[in-house]
């Protein structure tokens, strides 16, 4: 049986009991630090098993509270599944309580318990108001209509209550989804002595097995799970949802760092994000445009500049806009992640939401930008694939999985789909809009119709060049324009493609002066002048073209690149030859039979050569029996 994972993370003030409560909880120290235990507060983020049977494993985070610590606990409850708000009877809503529920707000984590601590150290009546000020604060919130629990972790009153409460809450949540690509925010890593580079974090999408292949993201480390161990026990496989270390094969711990991401996933990292972004009502001072910002998704923190299109700053309001981060590093994040935007200095949340685009492209400033991002934070996923693929013109059918972060089972049943709707076109592994394929097959239609009325005696446009005019690698390009000879729409003579009803022909304005130079081409016989001056009236651009077409057509025969005689002519010749000499004749034989200079000569019987009329042998040749 496999058991479902989730992790509880507690937020709140700093020296509001969050550790004492997860220690009366769950029996576990979470402040492993000597200067945690000094100063009584949580730097890093604790983490302690909750209850585990054979169906469920349930864990607890311990943010810190203290404002300096805030990027700690933004990575703590960036993975978690339920979270408990804590407020200390003796205090009552401080500032860092505001902006956690902020932030847990902007996460939109909607399944949490209010729990009010060290109630025995306060009256009644004090309580009463610590309640008020709490449904105060919390109103519009996720943490709206939600329980709120009284305990103290000292005493243990109240503690069974919320405990059982807590597991059977989490027991009632729907199961995980555990397909998809895996993805595991790092929020630790280390050297463990015989074994190496180990990370630690919580899973967020898909599993991960022994011997597993994935990437540290955005550095694009190649590496293996060598092992996976969840609270000191060694496990084969780890699933979304879980508290893991990963044991990683051949990466120094030196190039791994909180905020970097394991994944399975190739999407690209980026350093510029478009976001839907919601602004904090109590942002203190206006963020101007372009001013200097921290910008936090999973794991990561990242110092970068924010990008507005309709305003040049943004002043306390609780509203949505629409904006573009561009960061000093690379992230590893994709579509619909959640994130949080804070001040550079002096510290404070300015928002946060969901991510647009990521990577994003560079946009002009104007309401048509805020239009079309809007558009796209509203698209479904067959309408974010459809964006996609029109976006990039031909895509492969994994990069379209990838670059979105769809789950691949998923990715391809919308494909199929979607390609069953006649939306998408598909070309072996390459994909197209059915939109972009009926565009191009008009416009290359249209060239040739174009090429063939001016170059009629051509064959056809060449395929090199003609591949060339989809906006596309001329690899890709190939791939569609073959596919297109298949399906009949082209066909392809030798290295040229033509329209299926396409035959060369010789244009009426040059009619008359062809037949007048073949004629006197013909009586030449095999004495034959320069090609071109047999048709003096017409260009050299031109005349190339023309010996080619007669060529094809079997009019004219080229001995050498100078001499070109008459199909007749040279047939003429060919049977007399064979009619006038053995099986075997020497050059003089064949002289003497055409009457013929070395320098016609030559050429007509090398040209029976190639055309596997004769064979050479030493000083002779020999007619083939065929």
């Amino acid at each position: 049986m496999t058991k479902s994972n989730y992790t509880i993370g507690m937020a709140g003030h700093i020296d509001h009991g969050k550790s004492e409560l997860t220690k009366a909880l769950t029996g576990v120290e979470t402040d492993r630090l000597k200067e945690e235990q000094e100063r009584k507060i949580s730097i890093e983020l604790g983490y302690a098993p909750l209850y585990a049977d054979q169906e469920y494993s349930l864990s607890i985070i311990d943010v810190p509270g203290h404002e300096k610590f805030i990027r700690q606990m933004i990575a703590g409850v960036s993975g978690v599944d339920h979270t408990l708000l804590i407020i200390a009877a003796d205090e009552g809503v401080m500032p860092q309580t505001v902006e956690h529920i902020e932030i847990l707000n902007y996460l939109e984590i909607n399944r949490a318990y209010i729990v009010i601590t060290k109630v025995d150290l306060v009256e009644e009546e004090l309580l009463q108001l610590v309640k008020d000020d709490i449904n105060h604060h919390i109103k519009n919130t996720i943490f709206e209509n939600v329980p709120i629990y009284c305990v103290d972790s000292i005493s243990g009153n109240g503690i069974d209550l919320l405990k059982t409460d807590l597991i059977t809450a989490l027991k009632r949540m729907p199961e995980k989804d555990h397909s998809g690509f895996f993805r595991m925010p790092v929020d630790q890593a280390f050297h463990v002595h015989g074994i190496g580079t180990v990370v630690r974090g919580t899973i967020v999408e898909g599993s991960i097995s022994e011997r597993e292949q994935i990437a540290v993201k955005p550095q694009d480390i190649n590496t293996e799970a060598k092992s996976l161990q969840q609270f000191g026990q060694t496990v084969s496989e780890a699933r979304a949802g879980t508290r893991t270390a990963i044991a990683l094969k051949g990466v120094d711990y030196h190039s791994v760092k909180r905020g970097d991401v394991l994944t399975t996933n190739s999407h690209e990292a980026s350093n510029r994000i478009d976001l839907k972004l919601h602004i904090s009502p109590n942002l203190n001072k206006a963020i101007k445009q372009r001013s200097p910002i921290k910008f936090h998704t999973g794991t990561s923190e990242v110092h970068g500049r924010i990008i507005l299109f309709d305003r040049n700053e943004i002043e306390s309001a609780n509203e949505e806009v629409y904006a573009q981060v561009e960061l000093d590093h690379t992230v590893y994040a994709t579509r619909h992640d959640f994130f949080i935007l804070r001040r550079a200095t002096p510290m404070e949340t300015i928002g946060g939401g969901r991510i647009i685009n990521a990577p994003a492209k560079r946009h002009r400033f104007g309401t048509n930008t805020v239009k079309l991002l809007k558009q796209q934070s509203e698209l479904t996923i067959d309408e974010a694939i459809i964006e996609y693929i029109e976006g990039n013109g031909v895509v492969k059918k994994k990069e379209v999985v990838n670059e979105l972060a769809i789950d691949p089972t998923e990715g391809h049943e919308r494909l199929n789909t979607l390609y069953e709707l006649d939306k998408i076109y598909f070309i072996n592994d390459l994909i197209m809009t059915r939109n972009w394929l009926n565009q191009y097959v008009q416009l290359l239609n249209t060239e040739l119709t174009n090429y063939h009325n001016h170059f009629s005696l051509r064959q056809g446009y060449p395929k090199a060049e003609f591949v060339q005019l989809l906006p596309i690698k001329a690899k890709t390009g190939k791939v569609i324009v073959d596919h297109l000879v298949e399906e009949g729409h082209f066909r392809q003579i030798n290295n040229n493609i033509a329209l299926p009803s396409f035959s060369p022909f010789i244009d009426d304005a040059l009619k008359q002066d062809v037949e007048l130079g073949l004629t006197k081409l013909q009586q030449d016989a095999l004495h034959v002048e320069k090609f071109s001056n047999y048709f003096p009236t017409i260009g050299q651009d031109t005349i190339l073209d023309l010996q080619h077409y007669l060529t094809n057509t079997n009019q004219i025969v080229q001995l050498s690149e100078e001499l070109i005689v008459s199909h007749e002519t040279f047939h003429n010749a060919l049977d007399q030859l064979r009619k006038e000499t053995t099986d075997q004749f020497t050059l003089k034989e064949a002289k003497d039979v055409l009457s013929l200079s070395r320098k016609y000569l030559i050429p007509l019987l090398e040209k029976l050569d190639e055309f596997e009329y004769t064979k050479r042998l030493d000083n002779a040749r020999q007619w083939n029996n065929q």
